[in-house]
């Protein structure tokens, strides 16, 4: 039966790929996903719990405050101050106005997918276009002091050092990512005006926006929770874990963790770092600037009606992950980590990082330039 269901699942996967019978790989997939769930109302009805109770102690607490902080800071122009502070050296390095420099501060305070809300907003007020929004994304999507330092750091692996040494490589890529994305973007060549029309302080407003929101963001949670759980039911990333290591050598337990953590970022970090998986902290440092599919989802939720890429964003996160993987390498050298917390089998100096370290390199150069192909071409149409 688990073989069934996997083929039937594999199938909807391969569909949606081809543009052609995409309709029909969604068709199938919602109803497999159905059948399991009436096959496994237990199994279904814990994941919901467990989605609701990640969402309601730990996502809602952290990042409710500053979304109503950050739709008050709108309100009252605070944005514009910033976005005149920064105008010049934004626009020359990620050449986006100074809007994005807001942007950049309040998701790197409070995380994902609070970047994509300011984004969201100042494409609503036209502040800033569509296509703006696209490169300001590249570089003001990040995880959040508080998850990284705080729960991955002091939390799962024991350590405030390597909580912030994942915190810096994460917003180190995330700069570079900006910079290298927007390589070959025109700069804009208009001054920029930056008005603000007087408002009314409202935190009415300000908690109802939020709160809806916050619902998107709780859907996506609790809905991938069941998603994720029903397919480990079928053995789904076990068996794609197997196929998977016998064409690239590796071990199959491990790949399927890996698997798992890049449908969902928080239980991914913490099944990694329960895992036997060599240099830890760099396939960490990747997972949280990939971020994971469950919140590529929230963002794509966030940014509904604005008209930006999906799919140019999803391929700068890939590419904020690769290179947080290699800044977190190149850190990690030079305050020489590997005696200072030998217990993650970091083990900088082996075969393996130099290996994986080139391939990422190769795989960030390549899937860079057809971002860049993809986006200059849209350009000149």
């Amino acid at each position: 039966m688990e073989k069934i269901f996997f083929i039937l699942i594999a199938l909807s996967f391969i569909l949606l790929f081809i543009k052609k019978y995409n309709n029909a790989g969604l068709k199938l997939m919602i109803f497999v996903i159905l059948i399991l769930i009436i096959l496994n109302p237990n199994v279904s009805l814990n994941s919901a719990k467990d989605g609701l109770n990640l969402f309601l102690y730990t996502v809602f607490p952290s990042l409710f405050p500053f979304f109503i902080i950050n739709d008050l800071l709108m309100s009252v122009g605070i944005a514009e101050n910033i976005a005149i502070i920064f105008n010049k050296p934004i626009n020359r390095i990620f050449k986006t106005s100074g809007y994005g420099a807001y942007a950049f501060i309040i998701s790197i305070f409070s995380g994902y997918p609070a970047g994509a809300k300011v984004v969201k907003e100042l494409i609503e007020a036209k502040k800033i276009s569509p296509k703006e929004g696209e490169r300001i994304l590249t570089f003001s999507s990040t995880s959040g002091p508080l998850f990284i330092i705080g729960a991955v750091g002091a939390g799962m692996l024991k350590s405030n050092l390597l909580g912030y040494i994942l915190y810096a490589s994460h917003i180190i890529a995330s700069v570079l990512n900006g910079i290298i994305c927007n390589l070959f973007s025109k700069r804009e060549k208009k001054d920029y005006i930056y008005e603000h029309k007087n408002t009314i302080l409202n935190l009415n407003n300000s908690i109802k926006n939020s709160l809806i929101t916050m619902g998107f963001i709780s859907g996506y949670i609790i809905f991938f929770s069941v998603i994720i759980n029903l397919l480990d039911t079928i053995s789904f990333f076990n068996i794609i874990s197997v196929i998977l290591s016998k064409l690239f050598k590796v071990n199959s337990d491990d790949l399927s963790i890996f698997i798992k953590s890049l449908f969902e970022m928080s239980n991914g970090c913490k099944l990694i770092v329960s895992s036997s998986i060599s240099n830890k902290l760099l396939v960490i440092s990747f997972i949280l600037s990939f971020s994971g599919i469950s919140i590529l989802y929230q963002v794509k939720g966030v940014l509904y009606g604005c008209n930006v890429s999906f799919k140019k964003y999803i391929l700068s996160k890939i590419n904020h992950g690769i290179l947080s993987s290699i800044v977190c390498y190149y850190i990690c050298k030079i305050i020489n980590v590997d005696t200072i917390m030998i217990n993650y089998s970091l083990n900088l100096n082996n075969l393996f990082v130099y290996s994986a370290t080139s391939l990422l390199i190769l795989i960030f150069i390549l899937n860079t330039i057809y971002f860049l192909h993809k986006k200059k071409t849209t350009d000149l149409l």
